[in-house]
């Protein structure tokens, strides 16, 4: 059958014309809206209304936006996730360019884009603040050649020195040079000494100048963001000495760096000496206590 008004093929039996609501029965001429009616439902068949609904595209919009959003937020907890939503977005966004929600999909790659840009961001932070991250995990850091040992003594060929308690000392056998901190590593130590020992031709009347200018130099570039706080001329195991003292407020970390002169025969050699400690002052009575020289 055919509507006599719009000449729209309609459904056999029907009384309306499912597109332009013409009656299909004899007598009845005007459209539906004309005749002011309001329900439909019960005089035209389904086929004759239009499903208002979200079309595929408008739906991945709207998950470009969705995962846009996502994925920046995420990423401020994990990298991972902001890269991964920020490219499902993308992929999103770009599937829905041809919709008609194409404002909607220009706002999900935009913010898609962020997302990406915010993980990556994420990422390059995480590995500049423990580099060890950005490393390949089959990778095993390298091992120190000269072995730990927790003792509350040491000698070497130079000096011996006891400890109150025992730290862990990294130490050859015949080198006069020395680690010990009470930690399984010095880095995540709370108490630490190091000691390094180097020949020298310093005459003992310049050696204050020749020392402060030395630790003042290294102070500078070892600890950047600590501030010192004194410099001495001083003594150590009755050797003389230049100390400076070092704090970062920050951390809580207080540093003394002491160069001693030690004069042995015809040879003269300078001791460095480093104690750092956490939440007090740190200082060099403790290990000169126990120093002895040989």
């Amino acid at each position: 059958m055919t509507c006599s008004n719009c000449k729209q093929i309609t459904e056999a039996g029907a009384a309306f014309c499912g597109n332009c609501g013409q009656s299909l029965q004899a007598g009845q001429s005007r459209p539906l809206a004309a005749a002011g009616i309001g329900r439909l439902t019960d005089n035209v068949p389904g086929y004759a209304f239009t499903t208002t609904g979200q079309q595929p595209g408008e739906v991945k919009a709207l998950l470009a936006l969705l995962f846009g959003i996502t994925g920046i937020v995420g990423s401020l907890f994990m990298a991972v996730v902001g890269l991964i939503l920020g490219v499902s977005g993308i992929v999103m966004g770009t599937m829905s360019r041809s919709s008609t929600k194409r404002s909607l999909s220009t706002a999900g790659l935009a913010l898609s884009s962020v997302a990406i840009l915010a993980g990556l961001a994420a990422w390059t932070y995480a590995i500049k603040q423990n580099p060890g991250s950005g490393q390949n995990s089959s990778q095993k850091p390298a091992k120190s050649t000269t072995p730990l040992v927790l003792t509350s003594d040491l000698s070497t060929p130079c000096y011996s020195v006891g400890f109150i308690d025992k730290l862990n000392v990294s130490n050859n056998s015949e080198s006069c040079d020395m680690q010990a901190f009470n930690g399984p590593e010095i880095s995540v130590s709370t108490d630490a000494y190091k000691i390094y020992v180097n020949k020298s031709s310093v005459d003992t009347n310049a050696f204050t100048g020749v020392a402060k200018q030395a630790l003042d130099k290294d102070v500078k570039n070892s600890l950047p963001d600590f501030r010192i706080i004194s410099e001495r001329t001083a003594s150590f195991a009755g050797s003389p000495a230049y100390m400076v003292n070092a704090y970062n407020k920050a951390q809580g970390v207080a540093v003394v760096e002491a160069a001693v002169l030690r004069k042995a025969g015809n040879t003269s050699n300078v001791f460095i000496l480093v104690h750092a400690t956490n939440g007090k002052a740190a200082e060099l009575n403790i290990l000169e206590s126990g120093w002895q020289w040989k």
